[in-house]
């Protein structure tokens, strides 16, 4: 009976200490979250370090590092959960990934971003930013060039070449909607992106020959 009685109260117990464990780790990641969104608003992303995270999130380094493997990561985490939405994949258009949420985006908080990518202060944030856009342009690629395939045609150059262009692209195009002087709106900006994204596919597609089919 005793023993029957002991792994009722622990089966029982376990539950409301996922939900407990869970719920630290919501709280935790949203006090990151919030200190990191902050912090950008008032420096660049190079003059970020992790002890300035911690301190504003009120939480220890140890805390950090078991959510985060650094602060690059937490970045990525920050860009696949608020950016990667708004780059939208339509296979029906030259260019597979429509960015216009993104510029849009920029418009209402420039300061972010041009903490990210707005010069030489902003450290590594360009990099882990095109390598993010990488990962989703590379996917629209990809599914496009299913569709495209079964109309013959393929890329005749290599993937990881134009992935790294139109990301370098979406890259360029973003730098360029932070400047003040340019006034575009997120329709002209997604318009540029598209015609350079659009036009390096269409000339870098080549018809299958037999021997590919």
């Amino acid at each position: 009976m005793a023993l029957t009685k002991h792994k009722s109260v622990s089966v029982s117990k376990v539950p409301r200490d996922n939900v407990k464990r869970d719920q630290r780790v919501v709280r935790t990641r949203k006090q990151v979250d919030a200190a990191f969104v902050d912090l950008l608003h008032r420096r660049a992303y190079g003059n970020i370090r992790v002890s300035d995270l911690t301190k504003k999130a009120g939480v220890g380094r140890a805390t950090f590092y078991a959510h985060y493997s650094s602060k690059d990561d937490l970045l990525r985490s920050q860009f696949n959960r608020i950016v990667v939405p708004m780059l939208v994949i339509n296979l029906d258009a030259p260019c597979p990934l429509d960015a216009t949420a993104l510029f849009d985006h920029i418009q209402s908080a420039p300061r972010i971003y041009k903490g990210l990518v707005g010069g030489p202060d902003s450290g590594s944030g360009p990099r882990v930013l095109r390598e993010c856009f990488e990962e989703r342009i590379r996917e629209s690629i990809r599914l496009q060039e299913a569709k495209s395939r079964a109309c013959g045609l393929a890329l005749g150059i290599d993937e990881a070449i134009v992935t790294r262009f139109l990301a370098s692209s979406l890259l360029v195009v973003l730098e360029g909607a932070l400047e003040g002087s340019a006034q575009r709106s997120p329709q002209e900006a997604q318009a540029i992106f598209a015609k350079l994204a659009g036009g390096a596919l269409a000339a870098s597609r080549a018809p299958i020959s037999g021997n590919d089919q």
